[in-house]
């Protein structure tokens, strides 16, 4: 591969995509913290400090229109969610900030809602503690619903989009089952790095969009992610039949300085299985432009364009060295991994254009 496809990698680089405003309603509801909607609801003012909760959706089949304006929890943990839906299906959340919480919108259960054109900030929730969260949105347990056109940024320290099958300590909840089915759309998630004590952005594991393990046919696409503390898109363990298509994952993974450094987009070890990877670019990321790992299998990986990566060393040497594309399975075992652009890989199967 030439250096010359710098030109052409820098070019494909979108500016960072705008959040939609609608159009405004002539009249809103005046909110207070921690108030159940159970009709459609335009908000006409903003709500700030809330510690238990901003606003919970209590009903199917309606949309809360943010209205541009700000839901804000307080800079400490224990604020739980900004927008909160449990078990609700149809709903819309669209049109403003939600910053402060541990989560700034919460999908738990239920399914067929959208989130777009929220921005998501500044939701923080440190390790040690008994709430949601660590993510600036969080999909729980639920099925079929679209992320569409949110800006999350500086969420942690988990992930500025998440989605998650498994109820542990990290995401504590009554209701259990599988994600599947879930569209996360031209987002832009940037400078998520907040780390697992407060204010420490070292040896994290803040990943762009984070898919946690037994998740199943969810949809990545089209996505700016740059600049996270770990990796750009992580799809961990008994993560199947996912499209990873579309997105840019640049710049990620220079803040862990410990075990591995963060990749473009990664498959972990131990079975994220039957995927598919393709018409992305990832470059200038801290450690491999696009890995699979070993014991993940039957993935497709294509039409990529990875490169410029492996910027830092590795930081151990079970996870080195590093390149635009790797394969941590003998021979790549049975991933396939076609007409990718590239100029480092490992090993030779990785690179294969047949």
């Amino acid at each position: 591969m030439k250096p010359s496809l710098r030109t052409f990698v820098l070019a494909t680089l979108p500016a960072v995509l705008a959040v939609p405003m609608w159009a405004t309603a002539a009249s809103g509801a005046v909110l207070t913290c921690g108030q159940t909607i159970t009709q459609s609801t335009v908000l006409d003012n903003d709500l700030s400090d809330c510690t238990n909760n901003g606003i919970v959706v209590g009903a199917d089949n309606i949309t809360l229109d943010l209205n541009g304006h700000t839901v804000a929890g307080t800079p400490a943990s224990g604020d739980q969610g900004g927008v909160v839906l449990v078990g609700r299906t149809g709903v819309t959340v669209r049109n403003g900030t939600v910053r402060n919480f541990d989560v700034g919108v919460v999908i738990e259960g239920g399914s067929g809602n959208t989130v777009e054109g929220i921005n998501a900030l500044d939701n923080i929730s440190f390790s040690g503690t008994t709430n949601r969260g660590g993510d600036g949105i969080a999909i729980l347990s639920s099925r079929n619903n679209n992320i569409l056109r949110n800006n999350t940024v500086n969420n942690g320290p988990f992930s500025g989009i998440g989605i998650y099958s498994d109820v542990d300590s990290a995401h504590p909840r009554a209701t259990g089952g599988v994600s599947s089915g879930n569209v996360v759309d031209g987002n832009v998630v940037q400078g998520n790095i907040q780390g697992r004590t407060p204010n420490n952005v070292v040896n994290n594991d803040n990943i762009g969009i984070r898919l946690e393990p037994g998740n199943t046919g969810n949809f990545i696409l089209n996505n700016r992610v740059t600049g996270n503390g770990l990796d750009g898109i992580t799809l961990f363990q008994r993560n199947t039949f996912t499209v990873v298509r579309g997105n840019i994952s640049t710049e990620n993974g220079f803040y862990r300085q410990t075990a591995r450094r963060g990749n473009g987009i990664g498959l972990q070890i131990g079975g994220a299985n039957d995927n598919i990877v393709e018409y992305n670019i990832a470059t200038r990321n801290a450690d491999n432009g696009i890995s699979v790992r070993n014991g993940s299998l039957r993935n497709v990986v294509r039409n990529n364009t990875a490169v410029y990566n492996a910027v830092l060393p590795p930081a151990s040497t079970n996870f080195g060295p590093t390149f635009d594309l790797l394969d941590n399975n003998p021979n790549c075992d049975a991933n396939v991994w076609q007409d990718n652009r590239y100029i480092t890989a490992f090993p030779p199967c990785a690179g294969d254009t047949a």
